[in-house]
């Protein structure tokens, strides 16, 4: 999918997850979250794994109602910020768990039809778990910078063509205001409104082309050679595990190169960063030419399924 005033392409590109072990799935994704939560605060005690948590929960009456309009959006999109600066976590979760479509399945191919409606469930299911945890972390990098959002209503009946369903979409970015760390801009994702709220397709990873404002046919290039991180001693020693997420670019020949850590534990952020600096992908295209492509990928350290025993 290509937005021609934004340069971005919608794009299974950055979602990474196959360290997760098998069992007890969410159980390790509630701790993995604190973790990666807990370090974004910059807390200064080391987050042990001796017993999993569950991310907060608040009663589902107490969420906000907010109208389908793009200044609806804003408004969602502020207070989950104000939530993210008051560091007000159970809020926020509250606010990202109530992101998540309800009966997904039904849904995707009430809007889509029976074929292609199966197949987003499916990308969408695969991603729910591993989202969230990414959309909060968002959130609270994005706490620490000054910005403005930039919100657009897409139109469906071009982007998607005839579908047997109503459809209410948005698309929201981050500009940002200071000199804090971090991409200028970055996208924050495609809201759906659906059953009287907006709702997140956490399937959906973007790559903004660079420089931006170029239109045209897109081709997003695969990870070809992901080096796996050496899971740093001391942090394996203090049970430290969790998600980092990094800013990068991805140059025209496949190579990477590391803007920023968005978020994570500090112990665990530079053997991530150290890894993905050595990724190599096929080269994005635009029109059948390499580009550069702005991007944010997530590496996670699980310690029952950890990348390199040095």
């Amino acid at each position: 999918m290509m937005r021609s005033a934004l340069g971005i392409c919608m794009a299974l590109f950055a979602y990474l997850s196959s360290t997760y072990g098998a069992q007890d799935h969410d159980s390790k994704e509630a701790f993995l979250l604190q973790s990666a939560l807990a370090a974004l605060r910059f807390t200064a005690t080391p987050i042990f794994a001796t017993q999993a948590e569950t991310p907060p929960q608040t009663n589902a009456s107490s969420v906000e109602s907010y109208p389908n309009t793009s200044e609806g959006l804003r408004k969602f999109l502020n207070d989950l910020l104000l939530n993210a600066r008051n560091d007000n976590q159970a809020k926020l979760w509250s606010q990202v768990a109530e992101s998540e479509i309800p009966n997904y399945e039904d849904w995707f191919t009430r809007t889509f039809g029976p074929e292609k409606g199966r197949s987003l469930a499916g990308q969408y299911a695969s991603s729910l778990k591993p989202g969230k945890a990414q959309f909060q972390m968002l959130w609270v990098e994005l706490a620490k910078q000054k910005g403005e959002f930039a919100i657009e209503r897409v139109d469906t009946a071009k982007e998607y063509g005839a579908i047997p369903g109503p459809l209410d979409v948005y698309h929201a970015s981050w500009k940002k205001t200071d000199d804090s760390a971090g991409p200028e801009s970055q996208p924050i994702g495609l809201f759906y409104y659906v059953n009287g709220a907006f709702r997140v397709n956490w399937s959906l990873h973007e790559v903004r082309i660079l420089p931006v404002n170029r239109t045209g046919a897109i081709k997003t290039g695969k990870l070809i050679d992901r080096v796996q991180p050496v899971y740093p001693s001391e942090a394996r020693n203090l049970k430290i595990q969790g998600i980092v997420a990094i800013n990068v670019i991805v140059r025209k020949d496949g190579t990477v190169n590391v803007m920023n850590v968005g978020g994570g534990h500090p112990l665990l952020a530079p053997a991530a960063v150290a890894a993905v600096q050595q990724w190599r992908y096929e080269p994005t295209t635009l029109n059948g030419e390499p580009v550069d492509i702005q991007a944010k990928v997530y590496v996670v350290f699980a310690l029952n399924n950890p990348p390199n025993q040095k």
